[in-house]
This record gives structure tokens, sequence and C-alpha cells, in this order.
């Protein structure tokens, strides 16, 4: 169901088990390097990536989840923003982080899967890896046809928001019960973010970090095979993939979230600076 700014603004919401203190929809934990730079999803919070986040931080790394530009407040924030938007902000902590840690792992799920995957074809100096979760390359038809023909016929997209059905993409409905988003994509955002999945294909090729792939198998935001092309084109040559037939698009957090994690902690400890040294 599409609602104007208007019905919007009366009517927006965020789901999930949220809270209007801020500091609720974002994770950070002191610990080793590499720190984890991790980016949610489109419409989002770092509720999408806390499981893992939290084995990361109980396995003694640094975390630390912010929000992206437009998040965590009202869907009608978010509307305005575009991809550039969201990649200064990344960049600006990322360049924090690096100062205190010395070394730097960016880990994006989705939306921020495409902001991690741009700073790592930028090639910092601080970066150790890089890894991305339910990458946002290329959408489902759904939204990728819709898009295209918006694009292709240069219509300006409207000031309407798509009401969701549901929270998230899982199959574990009680874990998604636990995901904190808006309740409706601002549709001029979110071609934004099918843009940036275009433009992040053409740049890919200069990222030369070891990099870690994962997927869910039943994912229905972004395509499974989006994995294989990402492996296929990547610049690097240290690169893992790894799909899992349990889950949907918030893989972190869905079923197979154990065996995630312990691809994650397995893939910090052989990029860390002890491992290294």
């Amino acid at each position: 169901m599409l609602h104007s700014r208007r019905r919007t603004l009366l009517t927006q919401k965020m789901l999930g088990p949220a809270s209007a203190d801020r500091r609720a929809h974002v994770f950070a934990a002191e610990g080793r390097a590499p720190c984890v730079l991790g980016l949610h999803g489109f419409t989002g919070t770092a509720s999408e990536l806390r499981p893992l986040v939290d084995t990361i931080a109980a396995r003694g790394f640094a975390v630390d989840v912010p929000l992206l530009a437009g998040h965590g407040a009202a869907p009608d924030a978010l509307q305005a923003l575009g991809f550039d938007d969201w990649v200064k902000g990344a960049r600006e902590r990322f360049d924090i982080l690096a100062a205190r840690h010395g070394s730097v792992v960016l880990c994006g799920f989705s939306l921020g899967s495409l902001v991690a995957m741009h700073l790592a074809a930028e090639r910092p100096t601080a970066l150790a890896g890089l890894i991305v979760l339910g990458n946002a390359l290329e959408l489902h038809a759904y939204s990728s046809v819709p898009f295209g023909v918006v694009e292709r016929l240069g219509i300006r997209v409207p000031d309407v928001y798509l009401v969701k059905f549901r929270a998230a993409d899982m199959q574990d409905r009680a874990a998604a019960a636990k995901i904190t988003t808006y309740d409706r994509h601002p549709l001029r955002a979110a071609f934004e973010v099918y843009l940036a999945g275009k433009r992040v294909r053409r740049e890919v090729g200069r990222i030369v970090c070891p990099t870690l792939v994962l997927h869910g198998k039943k994912d229905l935001v972004c395509r499974p095979s989006n994995a294989r092309w990402l492996a296929e084109h990547v610049g690097a040559k240290d690169v893992t993939v790894r799909v899992y037939a349990n889950s949907g698009h918030v893989v972190a957090a869905d079923l197979d979230k154990d065996r995630v994690a312990d691809d994650v902690v397995r893939f910090l400890e052989r990029v860390s600076p002890r491992a290294r040294a």
C-alpha cells in the first residue's frame, strides 16, 4: 500500500521493539583489533546485525554499529537522502575507528553492504577485510524491474511511501519480531539504493582486501546469485562465499545465525593483526 507524505506524517512508526532513545538503535563494544564497523540495511538499525555483533564482541573484538543517515528517527527523514549521504557518515566513522584501533573490518548488510563495498574500493590503509551480508548489488525483479523503467524513462519518483507487510524477510518469525525498522519504504530513497547497486557493481574490481561474502538462499529482497557474481568480479584474491540454506534476507539474525557468526569470527581471527604478527 502506498501512502502520501501527508498520510505518512500522521501514521508513520517504528516496527519491532522500538524506543524513543536512539541509543537503542546502535551498538558499540570495546575490544581488540580489528574493529568491526557494522553497517545496517535500508530503513533498519543495528538490530539486523545484533546476534552477529553480540558474538563478535563476546569473542573480544571491538565493534561499532552506528545509524546511517536518515535512519532511527522517522521514514520521512530518509526520503530526501541518497547514497553519498550514507557513504559520508560511514566514511567519517571509519576514520575515527581506524585512528583508535589501527585496523578495521567493514561489515555491511544490504544497503550497508553497498556502502561497505564502496569504501573498500577506496582502499583505505587501515582496512583489514570486508564482510558483505545479503548484498544489494541487484534487487529482486519486483523492485529492479519497475525501478529500471523509472530510470530509463527519466521519471522523478514521487514523494510516496510503501508500507511494509512485515518487518523483515526472515524465516525465523520470532527473531523477525526483534528487528527494529521503519514501517515503510520511502520510495525516492529506495530508488537510490537501486542506483547504488549499479554504481557499486562498477567498483568492486578495485576491492583487494580479504572478502567474506554471505547470503541467505531464501532471500526475497536481494538475489542470492549476487553472492556468486561478487565473488567472480571482486578484485580480491582472498574471497570466501557462504550461502545459508535456511535463511532469508536478514541472514545475520535468521535461522543460520550461529553458522554466520562462526564464519565471521573465523574470518576476523584470520585477518587480525595478531594473526599476521
